[in-house]
């Protein structure tokens, strides 16, 4: 028993707590656990790296090298016979052994290498488009973060739809059920019969599986936010906040002010991607200027048949060294056209992205605006609908009703409540939708 009791003493600390978050958490959330998001902030630090991978091609390299040779045995040279001639007889010494050997047995050599470049024009250019890399994906970054935030909020919005769905079905369950019971009084009292108890039953009960079936597509929706926001799918996740304080009227710049095409991430991208094509143009030109190359060795030998008795000898070597491109085939001639190709693609490309901007816009502005009004129209639908519901009821409790018309006024007034949630949630969807187009 005590063992028990101590289990469940424990078991509030051991339960995952249900983790809540409104729309600005989840979208922060999302910017740091969100997969694509990562891929994109690495592209950045890849790009960062390649900037200095590319600079220290120009900056003065310095290598040290050590090598021992020990010669186990001597290499032999063949000296020619004049070697061997006695000035006294003029003929080849018969005891002359044409087999020497050079050299000592212990050779140790340290030398320092030093290289830079001192004339290479492409190498400013590479260097120019490494950093316009770097732009370049640090604009992919916050054209991904963008897109995550409206993707995001495309999966938030819904489950606050069912959230004020259920909520709905919970009051009008509610109203149902306090008729039901007067209903079913005055039916005891033998005013009314019992079809009008059975009604209101049925209706409560369709509410009730109605609230059910909304319940279990709001887990379904879950999964789907916890998808976009890189959430575990194992952990209970939900929501706060309401359609309502989503709300806003959109501005006049929104709804006819002039498209700024520079406000889209994706066309900074686009334009930083023209930026490249034509670096990449004067890179492929440069291949055609000679480049100078700057050397200095300095070496170290030392040579002796024991380490005690060996010699220390010193050199040391500078130069320069020129390379003039001459004919390569017509090699770098076909880059320069395909780069030119790439760049000319490149513009057409950023004309396209120019018109489907102007084209998104015009859309948006079409939806936002036959979305508030639907939401005006939804709203009087709802009035009158609500009007007819509570004439409809008070002649009923008087007696100069029907339950069947009390059932219709209900089922109107119960789909002009739904309708007009749903037009809330369309407002504040085609909002985003147009902040999204404006490039916001």
């Amino acid at each position: 028993m005590r063992f028990l009791i101590l289990i469940l003493s424990l078991l509030p600390f051991t339960l995952p707590a249900q983790t809540v978050m409104s729309l600005s958490q989840a979208v922060n959330y999302a910017q740091e656990h969100n997969r694509q998001i990562q891929l994109a902030k690495l592209k950045v630090e890849d790009a960062s790296a390649q900037i200095v991978e590319r600079r220290a091609f120009g900056i003065p390299t310095l290598n040290a090298n050590v090598g021992y040779n020990r010669f186990l045995e001597l290499p032999v040279t063949i000296l020619p016979e004049e070697f061997g001639i006695d000035p006294a007889t003029g003929q080849v010494n018969p005891n002359f052994n044409r087999e020497v050997r050079f050299g000592l047995k212990n050779n140790l050599t340290g030398s320092l290498n030093l290289r830079t470049i001192v004339l290479d024009p492409s190498y400013i250019v590479g260097l120019q488009a490494a950093r316009a890399y770097r732009d370049y994906t640090a604009q992919e970054l916050v054209s991904a973060q963008r897109e995550m935030r409206y993707r995001v909020t495309e999966a938030f919005l819904p489950v606050l739809l069912v959230n004020e769905n259920a909520a709905n079905l919970d009051s009008n369950i509610t109203v149902l059920e306090t008729l039901y019971r007067e209903t079913k009084a005055m039916q005891e009292a033998g005013f009314v019969e019992l079809l009008d108890v059975e009604r209101l039953e049925l209706s409560v009960l369709t509410l009730k599986t109605e609230r059910e079936n909304l319940l279990a597509q709001k887990r379904n929706i879950l999964n789907g936010l916890k998808m976009a926001i890189g959430f575990p799918m194992e952990q209970d996740l939900d929501v706060s906040g309401t359609l309502s304080e989503l709300m806003r009227e959109a501005g006049d710049a929104e709804l006819a002010g002039k498209v700024a095409y520079e406000s889209w991430p994706d066309y900074r991208v686009a334009r930083q991607g023209l930026n490249l094509a034509q670096l990449n143009v004067r890179l492929n030109k440069f291949a055609y200027l000679p480049t100078l190359d700057a050397f200095a060795n300095y070496q170290r030998i030392f040579n002796g048949d024991t380490f005690d008795g060996g010699f220390w000898a010193s050199s040391s070597v500078a130069g320069l060294g020129l390379k003039i491109p001459i004919f390569d085939g017509l090699l770098t001639q076909a880059r320069i056209q395909r780069s030119i190709v790439t760049r000319r693609e490149t513009e057409v490309q950023v004309g396209l992205l120019e018109q489907q901007i102007e084209m998104t816009v015009r859309n948006a502005r079409n939806q936002y605006s036959t979305a508030v009004q639907r939401l005006r129209d939804q709203e009087r639908h709802l009035a009158l609908a609500a009007r007819i519901w509570g004439t409809t009821r008070t002649k009923y409790r008087e007696g100069v009703g029907s339950s069947l018309e009390m059932n219709q006024a209900e089922q109107a007034m119960f789909a002009a409540q739904r309708q007009l949630i749903q037009a809330r949630h369309d407002v504040i969807q085609t909002l985003f939708q147009l902040e999204k187009a404006l490039g916001k």
